[in-house]
């Protein structure tokens, strides 16, 4: 992957938007709203299962149950199975990136991963997992940060956001291989992410 074009057009638009590990006041997915608007702290394999079959093609991550969450697919429109939208060729990292209508630093975030998502087929595979608010707050999230080279999948539940342990938004998570590599809890910079998915 050719990282330093990527890091020369957006490093600055990261410094402005604040990406580095700077988490929004928001919903806990786990517990409504959270008063001191802190994530709580995420360890790096948060039960998460890290071993996998080897496979032609990647499927989710394995142990994590996807069977029944389906979300709105905001970018090409109509309802999508999670589980689809996770797989990608064998090698090809997955960034997870999970957001929420409301929150400033995913909107910050939405548009440089947008960026990165134009890079060559098959370097990184970018898929947003949003939840809460509404769907009306939802379609204007994805109007408002102009994605469309990636799914930005909504769903007013947090179903999708338990079944990988997270927390609260936004929060990164890379999967390679069915394995979870790599988590960012509140963010990360273009430097990590293009860093953990050429590893």
């Amino acid at each position: 992957m050719r990282a330093a074009p990527v890091r020369s057009l957006l490093v600055p638009v990261v410094a402005v938007a604040g990406l580095v590990l700077a988490a929004c006041g928001q919903e806990s997915a786990t517990s409504g709203t959270d008063p001191s608007g802190s994530s709580p702290p995420a360890s790096a394999d948060a039960g998460v299962p890290t071993t996998v079959s080897p496979e032609v093609e990647a499927g989710p991550v394995e142990g994590v149950d996807l069977t029944d969450i389906r979300m709105e697919d905001l970018t090409a429109g109509g309802e999508v199975a999670l589980a689809d939208e996770l797989r990608a060729p064998a090698g090809t990292p997955v960034l997870a990136f999970f957001w929420a209508p409301f929150c400033s630093t995913c909107r910050s975030e939405a548009p440089v991963l947008e960026e990165l998502a134009q890079q060559p087929p098959n370097a990184l595979r970018i898929v947003g997992i949003g939840a809460l608010d509404d769907l009306g707050a939802a379609r204007d999230f994805r109007t408002d940060t102009a994605v469309r080279s990636f799914p930005l999948l909504w769903a007013e539940d947090t179903d999708a956001w338990s079944a990988f342990g997270v927390p609260a938004q936004p929060y990164l998570l890379m999967i390679r291989d069915g394995q979870v590599v790599q988590r960012w809890p509140g963010g990360a910079s273009v430097e990590e992410i293009t860093a953990a998915a050429s590893a």
